[in-house]
Order: C-alpha cells, then sequence, then structure tokens
C-alpha cells in the first residue's frame, strides 16, 4: 500500500507518496502562499497532485503542521506561520477526500521519519531539532513521541535563555525568545539591523565563510544562542542523540561543530549532535509513516 504525507511550512510545502517500506514514490514542492496566502486551498491542491500518482492503492494522508496540533482531534490548536487559530484540518481534508487522515506537529512527525528511516534507528530516546523559519523540537522517549500535558511538548523556540526574555511577553502566536534569536529567519533580521540590506540566511553565511565582518558577527551570535538552546535541551532529556534538520543544517558538517564546540563548552556531559538522514523531505515522510503506524 501507499500513503500520502505532506510537511507543512512557513515558507514551502514538501509531499511524499511512500510504501510500506519508506520508499519515495513521487515528491512535490510549492511554496507556502502558492495561492495568495489561501493555505488551505494550497494544501488541498498539493494533496490531490499526491492523490492522482496514488490511484486507489491509498492507505491514508498524514499532514504535518507548524505549530501545537491536537493529534487526537486533528486539530491545529495554533499554528503562527499560517495564522491559523483552532482549524480542525483532520476533518476538513476528511470531508474533501473522504480518506482517513492523521494531523501531528511537524517536527514529531520528522521525529518519526528520523526514527524509521534516518540515524536514530536503534535509539530508544533521542531529540530532532528543527532549525528554520522557527526552532521545533520532537521528543521521542522510551520508544514513543512524548506530547506534553496539553500537547505543547517541544516548543524549544520559547526557551527563555537570557534575562532581556523579558522585555517582552510572548503568545503562542508569536515565534518565541529562542528562535527570534537563534532561527533561519532570525539570521536575516539581525544582519539587516546592523546594515540595513535585506539578506537570506543562506547568503550570509556565505560571506561569513568569505570573511566579511557583520556576518561573521551575526552567525557567531546565532552559534551563541544554539549553543545555549541545545544545552538546555540536553540537560533537561539526556537525550541518547540530538538529531538537526532544517534550512540551517544545509550549512552542513561545519554547522554541526559548531554547536557542538559551544554545546561541549556549557554542559560537563557529551551529548552526540548529528545532521538528519532524511534529508528535505523527511517531515513529509515523517507523515506519511504515521499513517502506516496507525493503520
Amino acid at each position: 500500500m501507499r500513503s500520502v504525507g505532506l510537511d507543512i511550512g512557513g515558507t514551502n510545502i514538501k509531499g511524499v507518496v511512500i510504501d510500506n517500506d519508506g520508499n519515495i514514490l513521487s515528491s512535490y514542492e510549492r511554496k507556502s502562499n502558492y495561492h495568495e496566502k489561501d493555505y488551505m486551498k494550497n494544501i488541498e491542491g498539493i494533496i490531490q497532485e499526491l492523490l492522482d500518482y496514488c490511484g486507489n492503492e491509498i492507505e491514508g494522508i498524514g499532514i504535518g503542521v507548524p505549530g501545537i496540533v491536537d493529534n487526537e482531534e486533528g486539530k491545529v490548536i495554533v499554528c503562527p506561520a499560517l495564522s491559523w487559530k483552532d482549524v480542525y484540518l483532520k476533518k476538513h481534508i476528511e470531508n474533501k477526500f473522504k480518506i482517513k487522515t492523521i494531523i501531528e506537529n511537524d517536527v514529531n512527525s520528522w521525529t518519526i521519519a528520523e526514527k524509521y528511516f534516518g540515524c536514530t534507528k536503534n535509539f530508544k530516546d533521542f531529540v530532532m531539532i528543527t532549525i528554520g523559519t522557527g526552532i521545533g523540537c520532537g521528543i521521542y522517549i522510551n520508544n514513543s513521541i512524548y506530547r506534553g500535558n496539553t500537547f505543547e511538548s517541544g516548543e524549544v523556540g520559547y526557551l527563555p535563555l537570557g534575562l532581556d526574555a523579558y522585555n517582552r511577553q510572548y503568545s503562542t502566536e508569536d515565534f518565541g525568545y529562542f528562535e527570534s534569536n537563534a532561527s533561519a529567519s532570525s539570521v536575516g533580521i539581525k544582519y539587516k539591523l546592523k546594515t540595513g540590506r535585506t539578506l537570506g540566511c543562506k547568503e550570509i553565511f556565505e560571506r561569513a565563510r568569505k570573511g566579511e565582518k557583520v556576518a561573521l558577527e551575526v552567525v557567531e551570535e546565532i552559534y551563541n544562542y544554539l549553543g545555549l538552546g541545545i544545552g538546555a535541551i540536553s540537560c533537561i532529556i539526556n537525550p541518547g542523540k540530538i538529531v538537526i534538520g532544517g534550512g540551517m543544517a544545509n550549512e552542513g558538517e561545519e554547522f554541526i561543530y559548531q554547536v557542538s564546540k559551544n554545546v561541549n563548552k556549557l554542559i560537563p556531559f557529551s551529548t552526540s549532535i548529528e545532521l538528519s538522514k532524511t534529508g528535505q523531505y523527511g517531515g513529509a515522510m515523517g507523515s506519511a509513516q504515521l499513517v502506516f503506524l496507525q493503520s
């Protein structure tokens, strides 16, 4: 059988069709605001593209959403990236396509992919951190996803890592202190504040590698904040491994080296930190795998 999985991001939506063994049979990607910020219309269009590939061989649809998700009810409680609040996405998609649908937090979905297809197959306790538009965390404890009392476990973007966190009041509809200082989007914001110029995260990291002074300052500050946040997560959970994915992880082994170096400066015990092995479609693969796990 086959299943469809979506990974909804603040910038892009990725979709896949996988088989029972996790092989990607088809993939699709486009901008989240493809339909002039009509996110639901865009999601429906991508699902239809993937269903057209599947034909009748479809077990279900899994969707990973960046925000707080009640996976039991299939409700998106809040999703700042899409300006959603109390959206009954499971009910909407099932009414539209008449196919069983599972809704999950996007990082939890990617965590599932890493467990079944990535670098943590032999780990019963690990953490998955994604660093993109925001920062999210999937917590896998004793061979299952830990979601917390109100489905808010892993919302590490709100970690208050310094006294200046008191300078403003954060709500679940905002990006939090940690991601405001260490996400890919914050790289561009910090650079613009210093130079007045608008550049993306990738280009700023490239300029830092070439020795540009301001870019180096911004990148060093980002690595310092990542050390604080990931060090705190490691202290609280003591995971067997920390896996990092998302746009900033495309900086590769140098990125892992700098983050690991900073974490090791702050905490007195060793933590293994690795790049995700499931790649750009990890979140979508995990969403699709959830269908098989719950069938």
